[in-house]
């Protein structure tokens, strides 16, 4: 898990065969943002997420496409999803530089986050001073798998992401998106 923000956290205890959503409800970033949301977002700022993740006040979740979305629903999860393809391009030149990333075979396990940590400093070394290879990496790894499932509960049945006024904020802007886009 990344976050974008001043302090540049990373949290790199899980493996990538655990799922996104029990890496981000355990991480150190959602504990704090539980904690001290109006400390991350002052001004009302969220998290893209996508569709695996729970809608939360400052997690911004594209509409479930069950075949019922609006043109400007649809608008919306597209605007969205490009949106939250900027880390995942970021992911992909990080894997595409260092691509030993890929298949980290380390006898001591302990060793692993240091080893990830490192390369994600030297990645951005490489970007502050102009790396002139960069461009290279853009098509070379595609970006991460996006977790496509839906959350279930123990039951197996799909867990309802229903808050109103989250849905009506969200609502709001996929209507201020689309009436833009009508408006160019």
């Amino acid at each position: 898990m990344a976050s974008g923000s001043v302090s540049e956290r990373f949290d790199l205890r899980y493996p990538s065969s655990v799922s996104d959503i029990r890496i981000f409800r355990n991480s150190y970033i959602y504990q704090d943002i539980v904690n001290r949301p109006q400390v991350f977002f002052p001004n009302g700022e969220c998290i893209l997420g996508d569709k695996a993740y729970p809608s939360l006040p400052w997690l911004l979740v594209p509409y479930i496409n069950r075949g019922n979305l609006t043109r400007q629903q649809m608008y919306f999860n597209t605007q969205q999803s490009k949106g939250r393809q900027i880390i995942e391009r970021s992911f992909a030149l990080l894997k595409g530089r260092f691509r030993r990333l890929k298949y980290l075979d380390m006898n001591r396990i302990d060793w692993v986050p240091a080893t990830v940590i490192a390369a994600c400093v030297m990645h951005n070394i490489c970007i502050t001073f102009n790396d002139s290879y960069i461009e290279q990496y853009i098509n070379e790894e595609p970006p991460l798998d996006q977790n496509e499932e839906e959350i279930y509960n123990n039951n197996g049945e799909i867990n309802p992401r229903i808050n109103p006024i989250i849905d009506l904020a969200r609502d709001a802007l996929a209507e201020r998106l689309w009436n833009e886009r009508m408006n160019e």
